[in-house]
Parts: structure tokens; C-alpha cells; sequence
């Protein structure tokens, strides 16, 4: 299959197929199914919190949490006060846990936010941290689970271990077709989508990728 620029900056949905109200390639999404199964066989239930996930969506995310509309988390998870911070230091801070748009994995349709409706607790909102699935905590046996199962069904952690992305082990990617987007990708094809943007941080944010390249893909 020929990836273009519109498919791995998240510019188009045209190559992505939609299984229980979540979008993803049609491969990746079968490969889930599977998964799925085999953990209900552990009794775990295995659900996606996030799929494919927009350019456009990802710049909102992104500006809300430059013009603090939304909360950016430390190392700890714990809330930030950016106002005081620098353009570098905000970037930086938001870079934790959010991706550069038009570089976040989500928009292949390869890569899915999961976790299990059946271990989390009553009137417990779901937040997506590490916290949730350290040990003695609610999602624990699912990490557990997962560090064993899912490479039998061709998927893997990208953000375990990376050391410009912090942990993420709630974050799964479907290896093959990750692996052929990121080598498909030109980050130059992003700066110049980024330039047409008129954001203050574009500038800086240009800077990492002509630094860090597609390393920052995970």
C-alpha cells in the first residue's frame, strides 16, 4: 500500500475502517479483535479509550494546553502552572505527553489508547496515567496481561522506554504498519503544514523536529 502525506500527518480518513464507533486501519482493527478475546478469556475486558485521531484534532489539543485551556501534567502527573513558563519551557512541558501535530502515531490508524471497563472502579473516571497501571494499582493486571500477550497478536508499546516520550504503557501500536508509516515519513512535510498554521510555537517546535527528526514518532 502506497502511505502518502495526507495519511501519516492525519489529513485524510480515506484508508481507515471503523469497528465499535473507533476508527484505525482495517488490519490493525482485526488485530485488536483478537486481543480482545483472548484477554476476555483471562476475564479482562480490553476497551479503546482513543484511535485515530486527527491533525487537526491533535493541533486543538496542542493549542489548549499552549493557551492553558487544558492541563499539562509534570513527571509526577501531576498539574502545571505554565503561565510563568517560556515558549521553550511550555513546549517542552506539553511535549510530555502530547505529541507535535502532524506527529502524534494516532493519526496512521495503527495506534489505540486501551484500557479494561471491568477493573476500572465504580464512579472512577478514566485518566490515562502511568499511576493507573503501576503496580498494586486498578489497571496493574491488565499491564501485566498486556506485557505478555500482546506481541502474539503483532502489537507492541512504542512509549516504554523511549526516552524523549515518556512512559505510556496504555498506548498500543499495531507494529507492522506503524513501522512502514514511520518509514514513509518526511518530517519536512510537516514543517511546511506547521508554517501554514500561525501558531507562536511553530518556530520552536520546528526546531525539535529538525533536531530530533522521527525519533520523536517513538
Amino acid at each position: 500500500m502506497l502511505i502518502t502525506k495526507e495519511m501519516y500527518l492525519g489529513l485524510t480518513e480515506s484508508h481507515l475502517s471503523e469497528a465499535f464507533g473507533f476508527k484505525g486501519t482495517k488490519k490493525a482493527l482485526e488485530a485488536f479483535v483478537l486481543l480482545q478475546k483472548e484477554a476476555l478469556k483471562a476475564g479482562i475486558s480490553l476497551d479503546m479509550a482513543s484511535s485515530y485521531r486527527s491533525f487537526y484534532r491533535q493541533l486543538q489539543i496542542f493549542d489548549d494546553k499552549f493557551f492553558l485551556r487544558r492541563a499539562t501534567l509534570d513527571a509526577e502527573e501531576k498539574p502545571l502552572d505554565l503561565s510563568k513558563f517560556s515558549l521553550e519551557q511550555k513546549c517542552e512541558a506539553i511535549l510530555r505527553f502530547s505529541a507535535i501535530p502532524g506527529m502524534s502515531r494516532h493519526h496512521f490508524g495503527t495506534d489505540f489508547d486501551i484500557y479494561s471497563k471491568s477493573l476500572l472502579p465504580l464512579n472512577c473516571k478514566l485518566q490515562l496515567t502511568a499511576y493507573e497501571y503501576a503496580e498494586g494499582n486498578y489497571f496493574y493486571p491488565l499491564e501485566q496481561w498486556l506485557a505478555k500477550h500482546l506481541e502474539n497478536f503483532g502489537f507492541y508499546r512504542p512509549f516504554k522506554g523511549n526516552s524523549l516520550i515518556s512512559n505510556e504503557p496504555w498506548h498500543i501500536s499495531f507494529k507492522e504498519e506503524a513501522l512502514a508509516y514511520i518509514e514513509a515519513y518526511d518530517p519536512e512535510e510537516l514543517i511546511t503544514l506547521l508554517r501554514l498554521q500561525s501558531r507562536p510555537w511553530v518556530s520552536y517546535i520546528e526546531k525539535k523536529i529538525l533536531s530530533y527528526g522521527k525519533k520523536l514518532l517513538g
